[in-house]
C-alpha cells in the first residue's frame, strides 16, 4: 500500500483489467487493487454490513471515488 499511496502522492494512476466477463480484476496489479477495496471497505463501512445489498448507494458512491482516483481500468 506504501507504494500505491507513494504513486498517489505523485499523481500517478495504476492500470488494472478487469474480466469483462466475470468482473475479476487479473495483471500484475490485481492484489495491490483488492487489497485497496478491503482497506477502502473498512474504512467506510460498518462491520455490522451483511452484504453489499445492504450498502446504501451514497456509500457505494463514495467508495467508487475513492477507487477512480487511485486507479484506471
Amino acid at each position: 500500500m506504501k507504494r500505491l499511496a507513494l504513486r498517489h502522492a505523485a499523481g500517478e494512476k495504476t492500470r488494472v483489467d478487469i474480466d469483462i466477463n466475470t468482473g475479476v480484476a487479473f495483471g500484475p496489479k490485481a492484489d495491490e487493487f483488492m487489497t485497496y477495496l478491503g482497506v477502502v471497505s473498512r474504512e467506510r463501512l460498518s462491520i455490522l454490513v451483511n452484504s453489499w445489498d445492504e450498502v446504501s448507494k451514497v456509500d457505494r458512491n463514495m467508495i467508487w471515488e475513492d477507487v477512480l482516483v487511485s486507479f484506471t481500468f
